[in-house]
């Protein structure tokens, strides 16, 4: 049997805790947390899956994790209750004036339905414009508030445990008790492992009831209308240093004239918000998922999985990045299975 604590209860703990129960033959697996509740930052996200300004230090990871990812998300939109797990398909528009990978970004669009370029006059139709570059395709909304406790009901029910307890450190799980630590801390990591290329990326967003709203609108700086379940998400931010939780209505303000410009309908509706939210998604240069061993005692150490520093596309990779880490974890158990013993 191998033990394994996985560090946070994210959307990327929870993925990385049930692949590692997938995929890792008599794994035992507890998920060590402050928190398992609406409080997460994976928890106010939009969830769409559209992942974009992933940093990597490796090109084949990070496409591999994006089509382990997309695989796991078509495959449970065609065969599970969208009300049950969170994951429905939506079609939108991109558009912008400026990036033109936004709209015709290789890697990710390989994994949308019906993408296609728009040009002069449905492109001049996008409201907000004129806009240089466009794109309209078919994708995933995968919607956290529905996914976590799916996922977490799975966890659960593969046997796995939750200990809810604030780590400083790594330390209190050296003490034998475990064979493998996943750390999936988040922004956490910035103090738990001492890794000061940790930065916040603040965003605010507001929910409103817009049954109307079918599609989905990306334009410039952030702004976007996100149709979920039951409301509609619109925001945002993307503000790089800033660790403030506080709403603010300038940047409230700004998104919603951005979005009104798209959608002129939705500013009415922005007048009677259900909610508004602001989080701190993970920044980092690039996404850190690696093995490493952590030294403790005078002679011992055990392997511990980095995997964090998603930025803000920790939905769209969370399991494609599980897969990688359960693949990780499998070769410790095997490295463990095959040690001498004397």
């Amino acid at each position: 049997m191998t033990r394994v604590a996985v560090v946070g209860a994210g959307i990327v703990g929870l993925s990385a805790a049930v692949c590692i129960q997938e995929h890792v033959p008599d794994a035992q697996v507890a998920i060590f947390a402050d928190r398992q509740d609406v409080a997460t930052t994976s928890d106010g996200a939009a969830g769409i899956f559209h992942p974009d300004c992933v940093g990597a230090d490796n090109q084949a990871d990070l496409k591999q994790w994006i089509a382990d990812s997309a695989e796991k998300y078509w495959h449970a939109w065609r065969t599970k209750d969208p009300v049950e797990t969170g994951i429905f398909e939506i079609s939108g528009y991109s558009v912008s004036n400026h990036d033109l990978k936004m709209v015709a970004d290789p890697v990710f669009h390989e994994h949308c339905r019906n993408y296609r370029r728009l040009e002069g006059a449905e492109l001049d139709a996008v409201g907000g414009g004129p806009w240089r570059y466009g794109a309209f395709k078919t994708t995933l909304i995968t919607e956290p508030r529905i996914m976590m406790p799916d996922l977490f009901n799975q966890f659960l029910g593969n046997g796995g445990q939750l200990v809810q307890m604030k780590l400083e450190s790594l330390a209190p799980l050296t003490s034998g008790q475990w064979d493998a630590i996943v750390n999936c801390s988040g922004l956490g990591a910035r103090n738990l492992v001492s890794d000061h290329s940790m930065y916040p990326i603040r965003g605010q967003v507001m929910r409103v009831r817009a049954p109307w709203m079918k599609q989905f609108y990306f334009g410039e700086d952030d702004a976007y209308i996100l149709p979920n379940a039951e409301l509609v998400v619109v925001g945002g931010t993307r503000q790089k240093n800033n660790w403030s939780l506080e709403l603010c209505k300038e940047d409230r303000d700004r998104f919603v004239d951005k979005c009104a410009k798209m959608v002129p309908g939705i500013r009415e509706t922005c007048k009677e918000p259900v909610r508004e939210w602001v989080g701190l998604r993970p920044g980092r240069p690039t996404v850190r998922l690696e093995e490493e061993a952590l030294a403790y005692g005078t002679d011992r150490s055990i392997p511990v999985v980095h995997n964090y520093g998603h930025s803000g596309n920790g939905i769209a990779l969370s399991w494609g990045c599980g897969k990688h880490v359960a693949r990780l974890v499998k070769d410790i158990a095997q490295r463990e299975a095959n040690r001498p013993r004397y």
